[in-house]
């Protein structure tokens, strides 16, 4: 068993899926959210987050298998006609391949 990332929606009653890992000192659940407007709220955003050991994630979006996989994900849905439209919270700007180490490197560590 292992955890891994996935690209999920809220419950439909708006809660978080209970199969997401919490308690944890890396973020791990909420990550990086992107509007869905062809679906309706509370289900309207896919985010990103890291599931528990061994959780049934049949109910995800997907399973992100690797790093690389991650950052293309993060870049595509970052980047427009070229240019990073999403910025850090402290106004740098966000780096796709930065993103997806971090979580990746909390991954890692919740695997070990």
């Amino acid at each position: 068993m292992a955890y891994k990332v996935v690209k999920y929606r809220l419950e439909a009653d708006g809660t978080i899926p209970t199969w997401l890992k919490f308690g944890v000192s890396q973020s791990t659940t909420g990550m990086y959210p992107v509007a869905d407007p062809d679906t309706a709220s509370p289900q309207d955003w896919i985010m990103i987050g890291i599931a528990d050991d061994g959780a049934d994630i049949s109910d995800a979006i997907a399973e992100i298998g690797s790093k690389n996989d991650l950052t293309t994900y993060l870049t595509s849905v970052s980047v427009v006609d070229g240019t990073q439209t999403w910025m850090w919270p402290d106004d740098r700007v966000f780096v796709p391949t930065t993103a997806a180490t971090q979580i990746w490197n909390d991954l890692d560590t919740l695997n070990e």
